[in-house]
Formats: structure tokens, C-alpha cells, sequence
């Protein structure tokens, strides 16, 4: 295998560590990191994009529902037909997914399904056999039936924001018909918030009932007109949630004629429970974080450096000056699209700190040096690692979309398998990140960046063995990770997401893209110990 080494300082002179076999890579993605992904032998899990997911809390278990797969009779869960009307011909209504798994990849099988007519029934049954003498209205188990019913596109849509704390699952918005049973009717994205009692809904699953306890402790549900987005982030920073960019896709084109508007900002809102119904969520959103003073303006489009959606959006970490505290924060790199109409992507970033504002009196930092020079600028699985000992993050960036040079003329980057390694000093002002292009193909024994290409749309099961910072449960601490007896570190596991046999298939189906069921082993070594 061959790596450029031209571009290295000097002062920096490292030997880079790499071997390869069959099934798997392993390259040096910074001086001192090396990077490893095999594919695990499993066969049983659901082939899943753009879905929803969330894990048992010992870890066991997935959850997964929603997104888009490949139906009996076609391969059509790949990426949407970009010649089509994006409604019928561009999403087909089969492809949509409609059953909730539980799926067990140490044993890879489906531990426990539910499909969503089933799921609405089995809640149906157990409302009829105690409802005898109680008013429906005030009957717990009707108002979960009724939630259920009239929010079923929670759990059928494509591409919903997605957050698990602990034993819940946040999830809000989504794409997809606005009726299935007539795609006529057009196309939306929705408006609702959930939040889901992960525990409970994997025992319904697998068991089909539950405590009268864990009934009235599966479900609540909100809606808020400001909080519509899909191809977007949801991030919990000090209890408050934040719906973090994207977009509504619109009713039948990705033009604003037709209905689309990205979110242009970052909202901050917080969920409580509804005190009169046990499926109810009130929602107090407050102000956006946004260069646009308006970012609902339809004019704000066109000027919004927020303007973005499916774009890698990571927990990250800054040392208020003010505090002189690390403190969460929000990193979002690269992302579609730019206004106009030729089909280019935003290179650099802009990193979200709500606690702290800046030299400009600002809630955010545009970083305009950064430039990730159109490789993997689309959503794709991501692991964030924290070094207490420099201050420095080091986040990376796995497969998706955006293949860099190899993009033709006037077309946006192609599929990719190469990886980006972003490296931070939290303690530097202004926030500054440096990428590191790893311009191979990670997921096989190759050099060259070649079909089939996966990451796009999938997403990373973290390891919840290993040691998280203290400042956030979703970045690695690396002092505590690595040790010298310790070097090589399992991060997780990439699940799912389109698998692409063109670097520009423009289409799904056979030997263009389809839905993905493999998982990978994702693993990561530190030779400075």
C-alpha cells in the first residue's frame, strides 16, 4: 500500500503504521492514531437507511425503525431517484420502512419484531380488555392508542433527527408521505417530537405486553411548527435540547417553489410532560442561534451560512474563557447545500457554544480556514476523541459522500470510502479545526477508493465499554482509553446506510444502490502512549 507522504512537514517526520487481509484496513490517520475497520460476518440484521435507532442500556440490543429499506421485489432503499419528482417516483411508498426491530448483533438475529399495524393493535387489545366503565378520554391506554394513531409517521419516515439519553429516544421530524395510502396527496416533513422509554418499547416488541407501569412510561408526543426538519441533528447540551439545522424537503421537488426550506439555525428547546395526558409533550422552543435574524424568513435561504443539511454534525467540546470550563458544544462540517443552482457543498464549519458568547456577541464561530475539500461532506458514522493531556479533539469522519477530486464537472462528489480525521485545540481562540484527508479506501484491503461504498446514512453503535470524557458521554477519553498496555481500542460498530455500487448512481436498483445490512467493527489504535 502507498501513502503520499509529500505533504507532511518535515518537523513532524513519522513512520505511518498500516497492514491489511481480506476482510478489513488498517491505515495511520494522524501521527500517532491508526484507524481499523472489519466487516463483521453478520447477515440477520435489516437491511436500513437514514432510520431510527437506539440501543438497551446494557448495550445488547438495537432498536431500529423507520428509514427506508429494500422491498421483496426491488432494490429501491438505495438513494432516492434524483430524476424523479422526489414524492412517488423519487420515494417510492415500499420503500419506506414499517416495522420495528430489536436485533441482537452478538447472536445476529432479529430478536423481536413489530410491524406498525401490529404495534397499534397490540396496544388496541389491551385498551378494549380494561376500558369497561372508564370514559375514554381519561383512560391512559386510550390516549396512548390515539397519540399512536394520529403520530404513526414516527415510526414510518425517512431521515428523522434522532437522540438517545439514557432510556429515552428523542427523535423529531422525518420525511415522507403526508398520506400512504395516497401519494397524490404529496409529500411533507413532519412536525412532531417524541420521546420513547427505549426499555419499554424493546419489551413490547419482543413480548408483545407490558406492566401497567411501563404503558403509561412508552410514549409521549409534541408538535411545534418551528421544530420541522429532516437531514438534520438533535443534541442534548445542560438538559436542553437542540434540533440542529436541515431542512423541510418541501411537497414534490427540492426547490422552494415546491415547499422546501432549510432551518438556517439551531434551535434550543425543552420537553416536559403533559400532566393531564400520558402521551402528551408541551415544547417551549427558544431563541435560534443563527446568523439571520429571522432564520423563518424565506429571503434567509439565500444568505444563511446555516444553510445546510445532511452534513456531518458532531458532539464537540471549548474552554469558556469566561469560565475558564470545558463545556459541550456542537461542530458542523461541510453539509449541502449552497444557494444557487449548481449542486455544491459547504466546506468549512461553524461550532455552536450556547453558554458562551464570542468577540462578535455571538452563540457560535464561522471557521472560514476550514476546508474539507469535498470529501465526506455528507452524513456518515463519526467517533470523537478527547485528549485532556493537549486539550486536543480528534474527530473522524467515515465513508458517505464526497469523494474530493474524483467529483465530475457540475455534479456534486460522488460516493465515497475515504475518511476525514479533524483535529481541534479547545483552548484556542478563535476555534480553528484542521482536517486530514485519508484518501484511500477504508472499508477493504485496497488503495483505491473504489465501489461498492458505504457510510452514507449510517450510523456508529458506540462501545459503551470503553472510558467517555467526563465533559460528554459521546467523546472518548483518550487518557483513560489507551494505556500502554492497552493500545488498540474497539469504538464501536457502523450499522446500515446505503450501499453504492457507482460513484454516482443517481438512482437505487440493481448495480446502482440499495439499503445496507452489513456491520463493521470499528477500532482505533494509539501508538504514543
Amino acid at each position: 500500500m502507498k501513502i503520499n507522504l509529500s505533504k507532511i512537514f518535515g518537523a513532524l517526520l513519522l513512520i505511518f503504521l498500516f497492514n491489511s487481509c481480506k476482510e478489513k484496513v488498517s491505515n495511520t490517520v494522524f501521527p500517532e492514531y491508526v484507524l481499523k475497520i472489519t466487516q463483521a460476518k453478520n447477515t440477520n440484521a435489516p437491511a436500513l437507511q437514514s432510520f431510527t435507532h437506539a440501543e438497551s442500556l446494557d448495550g445488547k440490543e438495537w432498536l431500529l425503525f423507520a428509514g427506508r429499506t429494500n422491498s421483496l421485489d426491488s432494490l429501491n432503499g438505495g438513494i432516492h431517484n434524483l430524476n424523479g419528482n422526489y414524492a412517488g417516483s423519487s420515494f417510492t411508498k415500499s420503500s419506506y420502512n414499517d416495522v420495528i426491530y430489536v436485533y441482537n448483533p452478538a447472536k445476529d438475529e432479529v430478536s423481536g419484531s413489530l410491524t406498525l399495524t401490529d404495534f397499534i393493535s397490540v396496544i388496541e387489545n389491551k385498551y378494549n380488555t380494561i376500558r369497561d366503565g372508564v370514559p375514554a378520554q381519561s383512560n391512559p391506554l386510550y390516549q396512548l392508542l390515539q397519540t399512536v394513531k394520529e403520530n404513526s409517521t414516527i415510526f414510518k419516515n425517512s431521515n428523522a433527527l434522532v437522540k438517545q439519553v439514557g432510556k429515552y429516544l428523542y427523535t423529531l421530524g422525518g420525511y415522507g408521505p403526508s398520506d400512504f395510502s395516497d401519494l397524490k396527496k404529496g409529500f411533507t416533513t413532519y412536525n412532531h417530537v417524541a420521546k420513547i422509554n427505549v426499555s419499554n418499547l424493546i419489551k413490547l416488541v419482543k413480548e408483545k405486553t407490558l406492566s401497567e407501569n411501563e404503558w403509561t412510561d412508552l410514549l409521549r408526543v409534541g408538535k411545534n411548527d418551528t421544530l420541522v426538519s429532516t437531514g438534520g441533528e438533535l443534541y442534548i447540551l445542560d438538559d436542553v435540547l437542540y434540533l440542529s439545522l436541515g431542512h423541510s424537503f418541501g411537497n414534490s421537488a427540492p426547490k422552494f417553489s415546491e415547499g422546501q426550506k432549510y432551518v438556517d439555525a439551531v434551535y434550543p428547546f425543552t420537553l416536559t410532560n403533559n400532566s393531564e395526558n400520558i402521551a402528551t409533550l408541551d415544547i417551549q422552543v427558544n431563541e435560534p442561534i443563527s446568523d439571520i435574524s429571522d432564520p423563518t424568513s424565506n429571503a434567509s435561504d439565500n444568505i444563511s451560512v446555516f444553510r445546510r443539511r445532511d452534513g456531518p454534525i458532531l458532539p464537540s467540546l471549548y474552554k469558556n474563557p469566561d469560565s475558564n470550563s470545558i463545556e459541550k458544544s456542537i461542530a458542523i462540517y461541510a453539509g449541502v447545500f449552497k444557494p444557487g443552482e449548481t449542486l455544491e457543498a459547504w466546506n468549512d464549519a461553524i461550532y455552536v457554544h450556547p453558554n458562551w458568547a464570542n468577540n462578535n456577541s455571538k452563540l457560535y464561530t464561522y471557521d472560514t480556514t476550514y476546508n474539507q475539500k469535498n470529501f465526506n461532506i455528507y452524513s456518515c458514522p463519526s467517533v470523537v476523541l478527547f485528549d485532556t493531556n493537549n486539550n486536543y479533539l480528534q474527530s473522524f469522519l467515515i465513508g458517505g459522500i464526497g469523494d474530493g477530486k474524483r467529483a465530475l464537472k457540475h455534479h456534486l462528489s460522488g460516493f465515497t470510502n475515504s475518511s476525514v480525521q479533524i483535529s481541534m485545540d479547545i483552548s484556542s481562540l478563535p476555534l480553528k479545526s484542521t482536517p486530514k484527508t485519508l484518501d484511500y479506501n477504508v472499508f477493504t484491503d485496497q488503495d483505491e477508493n473504489s465501489a461498492p461504498f458505504y457510510g452514507a446514512e449510517a450510523i456508529m453503535f458506540p462501545n459503551r465499554k470503553i472510558t467517555y470524557s467526563k465533559y460528554s458521554d459521546e467523546i472518548i477519553d483518550v487518557a483513560k482509553s489507551f494505556s500502554s498496555d492497552k493500545k488498540t481500542i474497539e469504538v464501536g460498530y457502523i450499522f446500515g446506510g446505503i450501499e453504492a455500487f457507482e460513484s454516482n448512481p443517481g438512482t437505487y436498483g440493481a448495480n446502482k444502490s440499495q439499503a445496507s445490512n452489513k456491520i463493521w467493527k470499528v477500532e482505533i489504535t494509539k501508538n504514543s502512549i
